[in-house]
């Protein structure tokens, strides 16, 4: 015999036992055993007599199913959201439509974004750290081609990107899209230049004391907002190999009346918003900035108002509306809570024409789709929202959509 009664083996309840000192029991237990494998036996077949017998003919005719990867994104124009993010950052690019989700592209940690003025390429510039959360690092920019959310190349940067909230004025592409300008920060800023024809570094700015890129509209070069109030112009050779330097006199003052780094362009002019609500209108055509206007734009409205959010402004070039994201009850610190109304101002008539109660809005940007279309981010709920403008009425503004599938977002992009 083996197995159970095989001499010499510990039986499961524990006790020794021999074929001469127990006959009669192990008997008992051989008539048990053959008896519950007759049945075993039995069972099996009674199961598979009860088997359907189109069974096996299904199973023959059976097609799995194949999972494929669509190859492009569905046409029509788009809205982009730049979520930030410690380990992973992801550009998520909405239908203008809908807010259908199209697609998404990614990089590393604290990335940076902007598009081509066409919207089928996306810049990011972002840090890649060996262990995720801490190690070596690595500062790339990638480019990614839009309809096919994959990447086209990969350019290595020098290890100083800036770890800040992420803004437009960080990343910008030259006027003719030839050069990208790239924000550090390690402290000391400086902007790394990089030849896009090339696929290559060509250079690095040091700007100390100042932070920003407002590219200019020809040529190659850009300004950036200075410590002090004043503003510095950094005009490129066309190979980008060098450089000089201007700084303007005084613009604003940075205790009384900080501005933000969003910005927009009116005609040829850069526009900014400060935390009091006030519009500084620059001119860089000269190679250097000169003050033109100061807009106070909360003039007149009762309460404390003032902006709030981080990008805090968008311009409607076709119908001249300033739109800007403000708060009531604004103090030291509120700078960068959520807007509670969006003011449409008119820019030629310098007159608030509506405003629009919205609930925690801390990034604006119109983008034109099918319509001209204003779009929110609620920086509490992690949601876009979608506004339509109604001309007819001021500019005011009427939520249409929303939808949630990204986390932190400063950044709202669209084609130009």
């Amino acid at each position: 015999m083996t197995g159970l009664f095989h001499t010499g083996k510990i039986f499961e309840n524990g006790y020794r036992s021999s074929r001469r000192s127990a006959p009669i029991a192990e008997r008992m237990l051989e008539v048990k055993a053959a008896m519950s494998k007759k049945s075993s036996v039995w069972f099996w077949l009674a199961g598979l007599a009860l088997l359907p017998v189109g069974a096996w003919a299904d199973e023959a005719a059976f097609v799995p199913e194949v999972v494929s990867v669509k190859e492009r994104m569905s046409p029509g124009p788009n809205v982009f959201v730049n979520q930030m993010d410690m380990a992973t950052s992801t550009i998520y690019i909405f239908s203008t439509k809908d807010l259908t989700l199209k697609g998404n592209v990614s990089g590393g940690s604290w990335g940076l974004a902007t598009l081509s003025r066409d919207g089928n390429t996306a810049y990011m510039a972002s840090g890649f750290l060996s262990r995720v959360a801490y190690g070596t690092g690595e500062d790339v920019l990638q480019i990614f081609d839009v309809p096919t959310n994959t990447v086209k190349k990969e350019i290595t940067l020098p290890y100083k990107l800036t770890q800040y909230t992420p803004d437009a004025a960080q990343l910008r592409l030259s006027a003719d899209e030839k050069f990208i300008y790239i924000q550090n920060a390690t402290p000391a800023t400086s902007v790394t230049v990089v030849d896009l024809e090339k696929g290559k570094v060509v250079k690095e700015i040091p700007s100390p004391g100042c932070y920003g890129i407002y590219p200019m509209e020809n040529g190659y070069g850009y300004s950036a907002i200075c410590s002090d109030g004043s503003f510095a112009t950094f005009k490129l050779s066309p190979d980008g190999q060098t450089f000089t330097s201007q700084k303007s006199e005084r613009i604003f003052d940075v205790d009384e009346d900080p501005i933000f780094l969003a910005s927009a362009r009116v005609d040829s002019d850069l526009v900014f918003l400060s935390y009091n609500g006030n519009l500084y209108r620059v001119s860089d055509a000269s190679g250097v900035i000169r003050k033109v206007d100061v807009i106070p734009a909360t003039k007149g409205a009762p309460g404390s108002w003032g902006a709030s959010g981080y990008g805090v402004m968008t311009y409607d070039s076709e119908a001249g509306i300033m739109f800007m994201a403000m708060s009531s009850n604004r103090h030291e610190g509120t700078h960068h809570h959520g807007a509670t109304e969006i003011w449409a101002y008119d820019m030629k008539k310098k007159k608030i024409v509506s405003r629009s109660p919205v609930k925690d809005i801390s990034t604006i940007g119109v983008v034109k789709g099918e319509e001209t279309n204003l779009f929110g981010l609620d920086i509490k709920k992690n949601i876009i929202v979608k506004y339509d403008i109604n001309p007819k009425n001021g500019y005011s503004l009427k939520l249409s959509a929303q939808r949630t599938d990204f986390g932190f977002a400063t950044m709202i992009m669209g084609a130009r």
